[in-house]
């Protein structure tokens, strides 16, 4: 796996890791990679999402708010749902790091790039956690399942900041944070650490990047995540309606997720759950 995080419209590269025999300049790929996904946005109106090239598998994530350019690369044995999965768990990572640092520069990156530099223990963290995973079925397929829950929750997440007035938006922020509260306050999940690493705040919303994917009981932490997505939706739908919410989860192209990857949710035996959630039946 090869990772880069770069300043999306200059093409400064700002990390660079891989773990993968190359001989590639790190310096003039990131460049080319800039350029690429400028390339797809101009031509196709739309960031490039994943390709294969040069024997290897490659994912795009753009975070335009923050102006960055996450990029994965694996070998083309790695499923492009993994790879892509793993860069999201690196950028929402990176992003909860840095923000402090962005709003400090004003909106930018540009100075000292070695400030950086300390994140790179962070990704070999992941890494050498993700390798470990690799060797135990259930526990990637769990992996796949903490990808699929960060993803929707982004996705409400969107709905409720980019498509309601103040008023609406506060009241589920607030009724979602009671939730959340009473759930942390039951002995299951005091009895449980890894509970504790599903974090929410009316600020940063839902985080489950930092459970351990080893050390969990997978079986609860599904549950809990199961528990919260639904408590989520309910609330969204009592605030707002069936109709909306239908609207909603459209617009945020919700169905259109959970359809291209109808495969990996029917292996993972979400499909049913989250057809039935977010379909309002």
């Amino acid at each position: 796996m090869i990772i880069w995080i770069v300043e999306s419209d200059s093409g400064i590269k700002l990390l660079y890791k891989s773990f993968l025999k190359t001989d590639a300049d790190e310096d003039i790929v990131s460049g080319f990679l800039t350029a690429f996904n400028h390339f797809s946005m101009m031509e196709f109106k739309q960031s490039i999402d994943s390709i294969e090239m040069g024997g290897l598998r490659w994912s795009y994530i753009v975070e335009p708010k923050y102006n960055l350019l996450f990029v994965a690369a694996g070998t083309k044995e790695m499923k492009t749902e993994i790879l892509k999965t793993r860069l999201n768990v690196i950028k929402n990572a990176f992003i909860k790091e840095f923000d402090p640092v962005w709003e400090k520069k004003g909106h930018n990156w540009d100075g000292d790039i070695n400030i950086f530099l300390p994140f790179l223990k962070l990704i070999e963290d992941y890494y050498n956690q993700w390798q470990e995973v690799e060797t135990l079925t259930q526990t990637a397929d769990f992996f796949d399942i903490l990808g699929i829950f960060q993803n929707i929750f982004i996705m409400l997440r969107n709905i409720i900041e980019k498509k309601m007035y103040t008023k609406s938006k506060n009241e589920i922020l607030v009724q979602i944070n009671l939730v959340y509260e009473s759930y942390q306050d039951q002995d299951a999940c005091k009895n449980e650490p890894e509970l504790k690493n599903i974090s929410f705040s009316k600020e940063s919303w839902f985080d489950i990047i930092d459970i351990n994917l080893i050390k969990c009981d997978k079986e609860l932490v599904i549950n809990s995540l199961k528990y919260f997505l639904t408590q989520v939706v309910k609330v969204i739908k009592e605030v707002k309606g069936d109709n909306l919410c239908l609207k909603y989860f459209r617009e945020e192209k919700v169905y259109r997720y959970i359809f291209n990857n109808m495969v990996l949710l029917k292996d993972l035996y979400l499909d049913m759950y989250l057809l039935e959630l977010f379909l309002l039946l």
